[in-house]
């Protein structure tokens, strides 16, 4: 489940809310996560050649992404559960499961 919606610049409207930083091609930062989109910064995001942003879906409740981690959670314990009991392994799925829940925040 994914929080967060691909936008065309050209569909963006005022208040919609960034999900995540806005880079251009060179990897340089345009605007934050987080940052509220208005009539000014889309035209200056397509003055800058910018086709499309990620954008928060309001739309996805507490209880879908609730439902979404332990989903998540399941999935990386059936991955792990032959993966034995080692130091790295561990570390190894901490990792993992710290990406997912991130992508689920």
């Amino acid at each position: 489940m994914k929080r967060y919606q691909i936008v065309e610049l050209d569909a963006a409207q005022d208040g919609m809310c960034l999900y995540d930083d806005l880079r251009d091609r060179a990897g340089n930062l345009l605007l934050p996560k987080a940052t509220v989109l208005t009539a000014s910064t889309i035209k200056a995001l397509r003055r800058r050649d910018i086709e499309v942003v990620s954008i928060v879906d309001d739309t996805v409740t507490e209880e879908q992404l609730g439902a979404a981690r332990e989903q998540a959670k399941a999935r990386i314990a059936y991955l792990f559960r032959n993966a034995g009991t080692g130091s790295a392994n561990a570390l190894l799925r901490q990792v993992v499961e710290a990406y997912r829940m991130a992508e689920l925040a």
